[in-house]
């Protein structure tokens, strides 16, 4: 089994997390979780997806986010939605 961490900002300010994530990977199965607080009600949200990129695929349908991974340098080009 292998898990990875990772974010899905504002695609134009890195530094706006909209959720955090992992995804994780066992044999042939990938599933992902995402974590996210809204910050206008400080409800918390926990979702399943079938990877990090369907989990940015659904929440980047709503605002523009992209996906970096945890092991990345931040300074290597981010996955659009």
């Amino acid at each position: 089994m292998e898990a990875n961490l990772f974010s899905l900002v504002d695609q134009t300010d890195r530094n706006r997390i909209f959720a955090w994530g992992m995804e994780v990977i066992e044999e042939e199965t990938t599933n992902a979780i995402t974590y996210r607080r809204d910050p206008d009600t400080g409800k918390t949200f926990i979702g399943q997806h079938a990877s990090a990129e369907s989990a940015l695929n659904r929440y980047g349908r709503r605002v523009p986010l992209a996906l970096v991974w945890d092991y990345e340098d931040r300074d290597f080009e981010d996955q659009p939605a």
